[in-house]
Protein backbone atom coordinates (compact mmCIF):
# COMPACT_ATOMS: atom_id res chain seq x y z
CA UNK A 1 0.00 0.00 0.00
CA UNK A 2 1.64 3.35 -0.48
CA UNK A 3 0.47 6.37 1.50
CA UNK A 4 -0.37 9.46 0.48
CA UNK A 5 -0.96 12.47 2.91
CA UNK A 6 -2.80 15.45 1.80
CA UNK A 7 -3.27 18.68 3.78
CA UNK A 8 -6.14 21.05 3.72
CA UNK A 9 -5.64 23.93 5.84
CA UNK A 10 -8.49 26.05 7.23
CA UNK A 11 -11.28 24.59 4.34
CA UNK A 12 -12.43 27.89 3.52
CA UNK A 13 -14.61 26.99 0.78
CA UNK A 14 -16.15 23.98 2.50
CA UNK A 15 -16.32 25.21 5.91
CA UNK A 16 -17.39 28.97 4.72
CA UNK A 17 -14.50 30.65 6.21
CA UNK A 18 -14.60 29.16 9.58
CA UNK A 19 -10.98 29.30 10.16
CA UNK A 20 -11.10 27.36 13.19
CA UNK A 21 -11.82 24.34 11.13
CA UNK A 22 -8.92 22.84 9.36
CA UNK A 23 -8.86 19.29 8.08
CA UNK A 24 -5.93 16.37 7.40
CA UNK A 25 -6.53 13.71 4.98
CA UNK A 26 -4.28 10.79 4.57
CA UNK A 27 -5.02 7.87 1.61
CA UNK A 28 -3.51 4.63 1.28
CA UNK A 29 -4.13 3.26 -1.82
CA UNK A 30 -4.16 -0.56 -3.05
CA UNK A 31 -4.00 -0.35 -6.97
CA UNK A 32 -3.92 -4.17 -7.46
CA UNK A 33 -7.41 -4.76 -5.36
CA UNK A 34 -8.71 -1.18 -6.81
CA UNK A 35 -8.75 -0.62 -2.77
CA UNK A 36 -8.67 3.30 -1.26
CA UNK A 37 -8.57 3.81 2.31
CA UNK A 38 -8.99 7.67 3.22
CA UNK A 39 -9.20 9.65 6.88
CA UNK A 40 -10.23 12.49 7.46
CA UNK A 41 -9.44 14.17 10.65
CA UNK A 42 -11.05 17.20 11.55
CA UNK A 43 -10.52 19.71 14.15
CA UNK A 44 -11.08 23.17 15.54
CA UNK A 45 -9.13 25.25 17.35
CA UNK A 46 -6.44 22.56 17.72
CA UNK A 47 -8.83 19.85 19.25
CA UNK A 48 -9.90 16.69 17.04
CA UNK A 49 -13.45 16.83 16.65
CA UNK A 50 -14.37 14.48 13.62
CA UNK A 51 -12.26 11.59 12.43
CA UNK A 52 -13.73 9.96 9.07
CA UNK A 53 -12.52 6.62 7.23
CA UNK A 54 -13.80 5.55 3.91
CA UNK A 55 -13.32 2.28 2.20
CA UNK A 56 -14.22 1.97 -1.41
CA UNK A 57 -13.34 -0.33 -3.42
CA UNK A 58 -13.02 0.27 -7.45
CA UNK A 59 -14.55 3.39 -7.11
CA UNK A 60 -17.73 2.05 -4.62
CA UNK A 61 -18.05 3.44 -0.89
CA UNK A 62 -17.84 0.05 1.44
CA UNK A 63 -17.71 1.35 4.48
CA UNK A 64 -17.90 4.39 6.26
CA UNK A 65 -17.01 5.56 10.31
CA UNK A 66 -17.38 8.81 11.36
CA UNK A 67 -16.00 9.23 14.88
CA UNK A 68 -17.34 12.11 17.14
CA UNK A 69 -14.77 13.76 19.68
CA UNK A 70 -15.53 16.48 22.51
CA UNK A 71 -12.21 17.81 24.04
CA UNK A 72 -10.54 14.89 23.52
CA UNK A 73 -13.26 12.64 24.94
CA UNK A 74 -14.23 10.24 22.46
CA UNK A 75 -18.18 10.39 22.24
CA UNK A 76 -19.89 7.98 19.54
CA UNK A 77 -19.58 6.68 16.36
CA UNK A 78 -21.91 6.52 13.28
CA UNK A 79 -21.20 4.08 10.50
CA UNK A 80 -22.66 3.33 7.12
CA UNK A 81 -22.53 0.62 4.88
CA UNK A 82 -24.41 -0.30 1.58
CA UNK A 83 -27.67 -1.58 3.07
CA UNK A 84 -27.64 -0.45 6.48
CA UNK A 85 -26.11 2.11 9.42
CA UNK A 86 -25.75 2.91 12.89
CA UNK A 87 -24.43 4.74 15.60
CA UNK A 88 -23.11 3.73 19.21
CA UNK A 89 -22.68 6.27 21.68
CA UNK A 90 -20.18 6.05 24.66
CA UNK A 91 -21.10 5.35 27.89
CA UNK A 92 -20.10 7.29 30.88
CA UNK A 93 -19.12 10.76 29.24
CA UNK A 94 -20.35 14.12 30.17
CA UNK A 95 -21.98 14.60 26.73
CA UNK A 96 -24.89 13.50 24.72
CA UNK A 97 -25.48 12.98 21.18
CA UNK A 98 -28.69 13.89 19.38
CA UNK A 99 -29.74 13.69 15.77
CA UNK A 100 -32.08 15.76 13.36
CA UNK A 101 -34.12 14.29 10.94
CA UNK A 102 -36.02 15.92 8.09
CA UNK A 103 -39.46 15.45 7.26
CA UNK A 104 -38.56 12.50 4.97
CA UNK A 105 -36.90 10.43 7.80
CA UNK A 106 -33.42 11.50 5.89
CA UNK A 107 -30.41 12.51 8.33
CA UNK A 108 -29.75 16.00 8.58
CA UNK A 109 -26.86 16.82 11.60
CA UNK A 110 -25.38 15.28 14.87
CA UNK A 111 -25.42 17.77 18.13
CA UNK A 112 -22.79 17.38 20.81
CA UNK A 113 -24.80 18.69 23.91
CA UNK A 114 -24.88 18.81 28.18
CA UNK A 115 -27.98 19.46 29.34
CA UNK A 116 -26.69 23.12 29.25
CA UNK A 117 -25.56 24.05 25.88
CA UNK A 118 -24.64 22.81 22.78
CA UNK A 119 -20.68 21.93 21.86
CA UNK A 120 -20.85 21.32 18.78
CA UNK A 121 -22.85 20.59 15.53
CA UNK A 122 -21.67 18.57 12.41
CA UNK A 123 -24.08 18.66 9.52
CA UNK A 124 -24.95 15.89 6.93
CA UNK A 125 -24.84 15.91 3.11
CA UNK A 126 -24.22 12.31 0.85
CA UNK A 127 -23.14 10.49 3.38
CA UNK A 128 -20.76 12.38 5.27
CA UNK A 129 -20.63 14.72 8.14
CA UNK A 130 -18.87 18.22 8.32
CA UNK A 131 -18.16 20.57 11.64
CA UNK A 132 -20.88 23.28 11.27
CA UNK A 133 -19.38 26.90 11.00
CA UNK A 134 -18.81 28.31 14.97
CA UNK A 135 -21.05 31.23 14.33
CA UNK A 136 -23.67 28.45 13.92
CA UNK A 137 -23.34 27.03 17.38
CA UNK A 138 -22.95 30.23 18.89
CA UNK A 139 -26.50 31.13 17.38
CA UNK A 140 -28.18 27.85 18.67
CA UNK A 141 -26.41 28.61 21.64
CA UNK A 142 -27.80 31.91 22.13
CA UNK A 143 -31.60 30.59 20.78
CA UNK A 144 -31.36 28.22 23.71
CA UNK A 145 -30.35 30.96 25.88
CA UNK A 146 -33.40 33.29 25.27
CA UNK A 147 -35.43 30.24 25.70
CA UNK A 148 -34.01 29.09 29.17
CA UNK A 149 -34.02 33.13 29.88
CA UNK A 150 -37.66 33.57 29.70
CA UNK A 151 -38.35 30.52 32.17
CA UNK A 152 -40.62 29.08 29.24
CA UNK A 153 -40.33 25.31 27.97
CA UNK A 154 -40.07 25.52 23.68
CA UNK A 155 -43.05 23.94 22.44
CA UNK A 156 -42.63 21.49 19.43
CA UNK A 157 -43.82 23.85 17.35
CA UNK A 158 -41.09 26.40 18.42
CA UNK A 159 -38.09 23.87 18.66
CA UNK A 160 -39.05 22.73 14.83
CA UNK A 161 -39.15 26.38 13.84
CA UNK A 162 -35.54 27.00 15.08
CA UNK A 163 -34.25 23.23 13.45
CA UNK A 164 -35.40 24.56 10.18
CA UNK A 165 -34.08 27.65 10.55
CA UNK A 166 -30.60 26.53 11.33
CA UNK A 167 -31.17 23.79 8.51
CA UNK A 168 -32.18 26.09 5.80
CA UNK A 169 -29.09 28.22 6.28
CA UNK A 170 -26.73 25.19 6.25
CA UNK A 171 -28.61 24.52 2.96
CA UNK A 172 -28.23 28.14 1.60
CA UNK A 173 -24.56 28.21 2.95
CA UNK A 174 -23.49 24.56 1.23
CA UNK A 175 -25.77 25.09 -1.22
CA UNK A 176 -27.12 21.27 -1.03
CA UNK A 177 -31.04 20.32 -1.94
Amino acid sequence: MRTFIVIILSCVSVFGGDTGVQVVTTVKTNTEGEIILATDVCTRNGQTNLVRTTLTKAGVVQIRIQKFYHSGVFVGRYMAMKDSSGFHAEAGIPYSVSFEFGRSNELRSAIIETKDSILDIFCFTNGVFYPTEAIRIQEANDALGAINDAGNAPTTAEVVKKMEEAATKIKEKYKTP
